[in-house]
């Protein structure tokens, strides 16, 4: 059905009535910002008015649905015109709301099927785990800033449900794959009664004096760990680059755990994955210097 047609038809015949918008609506017992919605072809009333409004208006109901005057002659005519017109318009409005369904029925199982991934990833993401702060965060950006020698600082968050005695730090070294040494260089006490099982880990690489700075930061207070001497007496390298862990990583408490692989070459180094890593036997750099970390 024509809608602007049917509207302009209501507004005539109610002009030829001598009605206005608010006195027809009072007749029908209805706002005058209804009768004008009529009029301007947003809507159709609705059916319970139709004979109402019609007989107000003088007009037929077939007069009403095709928006004009019909003579008499054509009224059987123009009768079966308006059910088949009404026929059509309830199929288009039955695909539209099989569309509509359809639609909603495939955004509903978008949905579950997204809550079931967030909820999966939920629950098998590790309690207790530690992980790397990513290049762009707010952390990383103030922690090079604040860096004589930007880029060589990593920073890491731990959070551990269980309690922990303490948190010790690893260094071993490689040389041509042959390992060097490996030694404890320090541990940070824990107090479990505190509560204090989280906090973040600082690692400052300053490599003209081939030392270490650890910094291990919670709640209330921290500890550092300076002057950690790494490659003594080597100075013939000129290339360098570390790899670290990338992603949330499950603590295994009482085991070392690589944290961060630092590189050395006279002309180039290569870069291999933490994972990579722990199972490689041969580590073909001039100098690999791994950092482990083990919660007690």
């Amino acid at each position: 059905m024509d809608l602007i047609k049917i509207g302009k038809y209501i507004a005539f015949k109610r002009k030829e009535q001598g009605l206005t918008q608010k006195q027809l609506a009072e007749k029908l017992n209805m706002s005058d910002k209804s009768v004008s919605k009529w009029e301007r072809g947003i809507c159709l009333p609705d059916v319970s008015v139709y004979l109402e409004l019609c007989k107000i208006l003088d007009i037929s109901i077939n007069e009403f649905l095709a928006g004009e005057d019909i003579p008499k002659e054509t009224i059987e005519q123009k009768a079966e015109e308006n059910i088949i017109q009404i026929t059509k318009d309830n199929k288009n409005k039955q695909k539209y709301l099989k569309k509509i369904i359809k639609l909603l029925i495939v955004m509903l199982i978008v949905f579950i099927f997204i809550t079931r991934i967030f909820i999966y990833k939920k629950l098998t993401q590790p309690q207790n785990y530690i992980e790397p702060y990513l290049e762009k965060s707010t952390e990383m950006q103030t922690a090079n800033m604040l860096s004589n020698h930007p880029g060589d600082i990593l920073l890491f968050h731990y959070n551990s449900k269980k309690d922990f005695d303490s948190l010790t730090m690893y260094l071993t070294q490689y040389q041509k794959g042959k390992k060097i040494s490996d030694k404890e260089i320090c541990t940070f006490y824990n107090n479990p009664s505190k509560g204090i099982n989280t906090g973040n880990i600082a690692l400052v690489v300053d490599r003209e004096a081939s030392t270490l700075k650890i910094i291990d930061a919670f709640e209330d207070g921290y500890y550092i760990a300076e002057g950690i001497s790494f490659l003594e007496n080597i100075s013939n390298y000129d290339v360098w680059d570390y790899d670290k862990i990338e992603e949330k990583t499950a603590i295994k408490y009482s085991k070392k755990q690589m944290l961060v692989a630092l590189s050395y070459g006279k002309n180039h180094v290569t870069s291999l994955p933490i994972k990579e890593l722990e199972t490689n036997k041969k580590i073909k750099n001039d100098y690999t210097c791994i950092l482990s970390i083990k919660f007690k």
